[in-house]
C-alpha cells in the first residue's frame, strides 16, 4: 500500500471532490440538461422544481464519475475497502452541504427520494470492478428518461458520455494533483 494513500488522504479527496462536484454542477448543468434531452421547462425561473432535480440527478452522475475515476487511478482503493468508504463519505457529505441552499433544501420529498435512488444505483455502478464510463452515461439516461426511451439514441449517448469523460478527467487531475501534494489536498476544496 502506497504511503501516500492513506485514511487521511482518502477523507481529504472525498472532501476536494465534493467542493469540485459543486462547481461542475454549477457550471455544467445546462449544458448537461441540454445533450441529455432532460425535458425542462423553458423558464426554469417560473418552475425551478425539474431542474433543481436535474441538478441532483448530474450531482449524482458526478459523484459516480468521480469514485469510478479513483478506482481507475488509485489501486489502494481495490485492497481497502475502508478508502473507498471514507471518500463516498466525504464526497457525498460535502458535495450535498455546498449544494444545500440552492439545490437540496429545495426539493420535496418526491424528489429527494428520486436523487437519492438515482445516486444508489450509480454508485453501485461505478463501484464494479471493469464499470465504463459508457455504462456509467448509459444509466444516468436511463434514470433520467426509463428505459427504452426513444430520447436515448446514439447521438444522445455520445453527448453525455462526453460530458462524463471531461468530468472524470478533471477527477483524475485531482487525483494526480492530490497524489503529489497529499498535505495540500483539502485546501483545494474551500
Amino acid at each position: 500500500m502506497s504511503k501516500i494513500i492513506t485514511n487521511q488522504f482518502a477523507e481529504d479527496l472525498g472532501y476536494t471532490f465534493g467542493g469540485c462536484i459543486r462547481d461542475l454542477v454549477r457550471f455544467t448543468a445546462r449544458e448537461a440538461a441540454r445533450v441529455s434531452k432532460a425535458k425542462l421547462p423553458l423558464f426554469d425561473f417560473l418552475n425551478p422544481g425539474p431542474f433543481l432535480l436535474f441538478k441532483g440527478m448530474w450531482s449524482a452522475l458526478l459523484q459516480a464519475c468521480a469514485i469510478r475515476a479513483t478506482l481507475d487511478n488509485c489501486p489502494e482503493y481495490l485492497e481497502n475497502e475502508k478508502l473507498l468508504k471514507k471518500t463516498l463519505f466525504q464526497m457525498n457529505y460535502h458535495a450535498e452541504e455546498v449544494m444545500a441552499e440552492k439545490v437540496f433544501k429545495r426539493l420535496n420529498t418526491e424528489q429527494m427520494n428520486q436523487y437519492e435512488e438515482a445516486k444508489q444505483k450509480l454508485i453501485a455502478k461505478a463501484i464494479r470492478p471493469d464499470t465504463v464510463k459508457s455504462e456509467l452515461s448509459d444509466l444516468f439516461l436511463e434514470i433520467l428518461h426509463g428505459k427504452d426511451s426513444p430520447k436515448i439514441n446514439d447521438k444522445t449517448r455520445a453527448a453525455v458520455l462526453k460530458q462524463v469523460t471531461l468530468s472524470s478527467d478533471t477527477f483524475r487531475r485531482l487525483i494526480d494533483v492530490s497524489k503529489k501534494n497529499p498535505a495540500q489536498t483539502k485546501v483545494v476544496a474551500r
